[in-house]
């Protein structure tokens, strides 16, 4: 299991589930908006489908734990400085349906979110998160089964 540390030296264990979706994402949110809004705008539009992708499994944890795993997935695909703009300010519409796809976007994230959520069965309990981690605790099924 891949495994990226940022920030406070946190781990993300999830990391290598949601990394495939952002890919895809990018590359249909380029094809889709790139030309038709600003790069600021698009940039925006990415971060706020990681953000409702990463909702489900983070959203009873730390603010700042989200937040982390947003920007570091945010910056698989944009320059640091891009994707601090992207995570922390919203752009001024250049066309009027940016709003309503801005929040379309996250909601399909969040689908998505949810989707990977029970297909991997993350569990949203920090506390059974450091649990599964501890030295010594199995992931192995034939542990689970018995």
């Amino acid at each position: 299991m891949v495994t990226i540390r940022c920030g406070m030296d946190i781990q993300f264990p999830e990391f290598e589930i949601f990394a495939p979706k952002v890919e895809v994402a990018w590359t249909a949110l380029q094809r889709e908006y790139a030309g038709r809004i600003s790069g600021a705008e698009l940039d925006h539009l990415f971060a706020c489908l990681v953000l409702g992708l990463t909702s489900p499994a983070y959203v009873e944890r730390e603010p700042a734990l989200h937040f982390d795993i947003c920007h570091t997935l945010v910056a698989m695909k944009l320059p640091a400085d891009r994707a601090d703009a992207a995570l922390h300010a919203v752009p001024e519409p250049t066309q009027p349906w940016v709003v309503s796809a801005r929040e379309m976007i996250e909601g399909q994230g969040a689908r998505m979110g949810r989707m990977l959520q029970e297909m991997h069965g993350f569990n949203d309990d920090p506390a059974a998160d450091a649990d599964r981690n501890a030295p010594g605790r199995s992931d192995n099924n034939e542990d689970k089964a018995a």
